[in-house]
């Protein structure tokens, strides 16, 4: 292994020792789900629109967690990094608002 070690000078009196290290730390971004809650009053086409629109589901996708919703009384849309779990929970509740519905969504922590 080489010797990562360098020292140089500025002037008699003065001498600097540095290292390069060839090490990296990274970390692995929070995770947050995004969970829709089930309501009786918020159509289920507009569920499905909702969730093809902004979490880019396929029609068979957005069926099948729309089902999942009314029959357990939540479902995830999606398990998403911190920031892009903010940007579509924030685009989904604007939709929702925009639309009159009363339709709820939650962000959790993963991890």
């Amino acid at each position: 292994m080489a010797n990562n070690k360098y020292s140089y000078s500025t002037s008699e009196d003065e001498e600097f020792v540095y290292e390069i290290t060839n090490e990296h730390s990274v970390l692995q971004p929070k995770l947050q789900e995004i969970v829709i809650l089930n309501d009786d009053y918020t159509s289920v086409e507009f569920v499905i629109t909702l969730l093809m629109r902004v979490f880019n589901k396929s029609m068979s996708d957005a069926q099948s967690i729309t089902q999942f919703v009314h029959n357990t009384g939540e479902g995830s849309c999606g398990i998403y990094p911190y920031d892009v779990a903010e940007l579509k929970y924030t685009l989904a509740t604007n939709f929702i608002k925009d639309s009159g519905m009363p339709l709820r969504i939650l962000l959790r922590d993963i991890n």
